[in-house]
């Protein structure tokens, strides 16, 4: 009988002392989740701020125009077409190649001096929730001057270089090796000058490369952001949000776009 309670005592022992660590680790993995998710909504908020202070209507003193008059359909509507209409003629002016993405139509445009040269049909977009969270006249404000690409990432090179030099004769000839990124998946990164970052994917799923290359493009792409954050968060920082745009079209079209635009090119957005 002894024996058995001796026995009883210690498996109680054994399984207080399995439990208070795990009960530990859950406290700091539910304490870790809850910080996790505190700093990313005063992120997406400090953002949100930002864009309103920043691009909202600035009364000039003496004057007084009802606030309800900025968030009116109709005016905001007006706005944004006057906004799109304005970025477009600045990115003219600049004789390069431009990107247009007209999200309220579902289209992507390629312009030089406002002329469309190439047009392709969006078939899938989403837009973070910055934008519609955000004040709608402040957001066309920010929208009506063409962003600067300053940055890119792609799963094809941007310009394939293809050097072919006549030989002198048969015994300097060599064969020529076609182009081989026409079997690659294209997904790519446009980062702006205003911290935008617009994704473009094909819209093609015909083989499994396709969907496991989007998939790691995507994971690579969140993984380098979940840690700069979480860094960011050790040194008890808010981490910073980043406005973004993804669009699904063919992969033909996207291709072109990506190589078409300039390093430093310049984007039109109207949505």
């Amino acid at each position: 009988m002894i024996l058995f309670e001796s026995m009883g005592n210690n498996n109680k022992k054994l399984s207080l002392a399995i439990r208070i660590p795990l009960w530990g680790t859950a406290s700091l993995a539910f304490a870790f989740i809850l910080y996790f998710t505190i700093m990313s909504l005063i992120s997406t908020s400090r953002k949100i701020s930002e864009i309103n202070n920043s691009y909202s209507f600035k009364q000039i003193e003496k004057t007084s125009i009802d606030d309800r008059f900025f968030t009116d359909s109709t005016f905001v509507e007006m706005q944004k077409e006057k906004a799109f209409t304005q970025s477009r003629i600045a990115m003219a002016e600049t004789d390069s190649i431009g990107l247009t993405l007209n999200l309220k139509d579902s289209l992507a445009l390629l312009e030089i001096n406002g002329v469309v040269v190439h047009k392709t049909k969006i078939s899938f977009m989403r837009i973070c929730k910055a934008f519609n969270k955000a004040n709608s006249y402040a957001v066309a404000s920010m929208l009506s001057s063409p962003l600067q690409i300053i940055k890119d990432t792609a799963t094809i090179k941007k310009v394939p270089l293809t050097v072919r030099m006549a030989p002198k004769d048969t015994s300097e000839y060599v064969p020529y090796v076609p182009d081989t990124s026409v079997n690659d998946p294209v997904n790519y990164i446009l980062e702006m000058n205003n911290g935008i970052r617009i994704f473009v994917y094909q819209q093609e799923h015909e083989k499994s490369k396709d969907v496991y290359n989007q998939i790691l493009f995507d994971v690579t792409d969140r993984t380098k952001n979940t840690i700069a954050a979480l860094r960011k968060m050790a040194d008890f920082e808010v981490p910073e949000y980043r406005l973004y745009i993804k669009i699904r079209m063919p992969k033909v079209d996207a291709k072109i776009i990506y190589r078409a635009i300039p390093r430093k090119g310049q984007v039109t957005v109207f949505w």
